[in-house]
């Protein structure tokens, strides 16, 4: 019993030298600072004017000089004053069936983001808007900010029709992806959408949900929502559709010190999964059933 408490002992102390030193040499060689994220933003094709979903995670390890805050502030840099910078901000980590079971209630002013620190930090800023959907609920700023949240609990699908996901998409609208993978594409959900009747087994639940929801003037709503159904999301492979746009080069990657950023173009992502559809192919397992 000692010897494998020193064993546990020694590796915990091990791991943390180990962050010590890699912590060390992204501070020596591959830090960066807000001027070099804007570079490799303007690489990726992200230009003013520009409206941009972004998925991100802020860690010390990934090298960038600065604060959360000043991270943001160089993606709204990006896109200028014209532009759009969206976030979501889902207050959970499980499905939403999972979190519809047990939720008493959605603020769209108080309930915190489960999304990283830069959502967090971002939905925290005060031009900042919030969709009230309590499942997918996402964040906006810019000129059109009201436009791309304003009734989002009024749509039964979280990122179906009418959505901020739709609007992104209907003007042009780009995803960035800074130190998460691809697997994070929350558009993703309004892909689902549109080949949902093609599948052969449900992608919602069958019953919808009633969520009491308190908006962003404190008014009380009743939202009705479906969330996606146990058997579509086992059966879910975004990895399908990450391969079909890699093979077509419509993933940008850009190295930037110790971090990645990945950029894609939602229409040409659309126009991927429309030609999948046509030859019958799509981003699930499509065999029989497996308990």
């Amino acid at each position: 019993m000692w010897d494998r408490h020193r064993l546990q002992h020694a590796k915990k102390k091990l791991r943390a030298v180990h962050r010590r030193v890699r912590l060390a040499l992204v501070r020596r060689f591959f830090s960066f600072g807000p001027e070099e994220l804007l570079r490799a933003l303007r690489s990726a094709g992200v230009q003013p004017g520009d409206s941009i979903m972004v998925h991100a995670a802020f860690e010390s390890h990934h090298g960038f000089r600065g604060s959360v805050e000043s991270a943001n502030d160089t993606f709204l840099e990006a896109v200028g004053p014209r532009g759009h910078l969206l976030m979501v901000s889902l207050p959970y980590r499980s499905s939403s069936l999972q979190y519809l079971a047990k939720l008493k209630q959605f603020d769209v002013r108080r309930t915190p983001s489960a999304m990283g620190l830069m959502s967090e930090f971002f939905r925290r800023r005060p031009e900042v808007l919030r969709s009230a959907h309590p499942t997918h609920p996402v964040l906006a700023c810019g000129p059109r900010a009201e436009w791309f949240v304003e009734g989002h609990e009024h749509c039964a699908y979280p990122c179906g029709p009418g959505t901020p996901f739709d609007k992104l998409l209907q003007v042009g609208g780009k995803v960035a992806f800074f130190n998460v993978s691809f697997a994070y594409f929350t558009f993703f959900h309004f892909l689902e959408h549109r080949v949902g009747m093609n599948l052969g087994f449900p992608l919602y639940a069958e019953d919808a949900f009633e969520v009491p929801v308190i908006g962003r003037d404190g008014e009380r709503l009743t939202v009705r929502t479906h969330a996606f159904a146990e058997e579509a999301i086992r059966r879910r492979r975004p990895e399908k559709l990450e391969g079909w746009l890699r093979g077509r080069g419509l993933i940008r990657t850009v190295r930037i010190g110790a971090s990645a950023l990945l950029l894609v173009d939602l229409r040409e992502v659309v126009g991927v999964v429309d030609e999948m559809a046509k030859r019958r192919e799509y981003f699930y397992d499509m065999g029989p059933e497996r308990s």
